[in-house]
């Protein structure tokens, strides 16, 4: 399954139109677009509408077996040009100051910035970032739902310091139709991705082994496994696995604490995979 997240409808059109997604009539908390194993829905502006719809769309599709990942929308820039496309490798909560790292994905022929992410919108450009009003929370909460690597935001830059943001919805629209088949060709990289991480299947036995390291609560147990799963798309094996969190966590490694320290154990060697692919 791949989500697509935007916050105005303006945003969304260009790949609903593209990919042919269709409404649907049985669902109304947010406006959802959707096929078979897609879907485009349409949060509203800033974190918390965001935050609202992604964990709401993922509860829907709480039995796919992986879901990937895309915010699409907008962003102002102080030094690009109007109408280019970015992925973004850094995501920068300003009022709170937490960082977070999208991975590299393999032959994405989008370029990288990063991206701070602002309360109201920001009419003081930073020199070497984008900055928008959704993509801190959008990664944060669909960080419980799938690794890092399935999640990922592609901002168009629509306003700078010469040009103010448009209000035209037509005129939003064109800039992301504009760069609709990089956007659909990254959409395309990252699901493959996912079905490869999706194939993974971790054996009972195994899975019961990771359970016994520690007490984990059903979000770390989800977590648990979509790192795993991409661990183990990566060539990792369990026992190797094993013998990381049982270093990192020392012998005390039953305690109810040491889940967030395995989990971050798992998330930091994930990192290290990915930076090499």
């Amino acid at each position: 399954m791949l989500i697509w997240v935007a916050a105005l409808h303006c945003e969304a059109k260009p790949v609903i139109d593209f990919l042919r997604l269709k409404k649907s009539h049985y669902h109304h908390a947010f406006d959802l677009y959707q096929s078979d194993n897609m879907c485009c829905i349409v949060s509203g502006i800033g974190k918390l509408n965001v935050a609202a719809a992604t964990a709401w769309v993922a509860a829907l599709h709480q039995q796919s077996r992986s879901i990937a990942w895309i915010n699409i929308g907008t962003a102002g820039s102080q030094s690009y040009a109007i109408g280019s496309a970015w992925s973004i490798n850094k995501i920068t909560d300003i009022e709170s100051g937490h960082s977070y790292y999208p991975a590299p994905l393999i032959n994405s022929q989008l370029p990288s910035e990063q991206c701070q992410t602002h309360n109201q919108p920001d009419n003081q450009y930073h020199p070497q970032s984008l900055s928008d009003m959704e993509a801190s929370a959008f990664f944060a909460t669909a960080t419980r739902f799938s690794s890092a690597e399935l999640i990922h935001c592609i901002k168009v830059v629509s306003d700078n310091n010469v040009t103010p943001c448009s209000r035209n919805k037509n005129e939003v629209s064109q800039l992301i139709q504009q760069n609709i088949k990089p956007i659909v060709e990254f959409s395309q990289t990252l699901t493959a991705l996912n079905q490869q991480i999706a194939q993974m299947a971790i054996a009972e036995p195994d899975w019961q082994r990771f359970l016994a390291a520690a007490h984990f609560s059903q979000t770390q147990k989800t977590q648990l496994k979509n790192c795993l799963r991409f661990l183990f798309s990566q060539g990792d094996s369990i026992d190797a696995l094993m013998a990381i969190i049982s270093t990192a966590v020392g012998t005390n490694a039953s305690s109810n604490s040491n889940s967030q320290s395995i989990l971050n154990c798992l998330a930091q060697r994930r990192i290290d995979l990915s930076r090499n692919l």
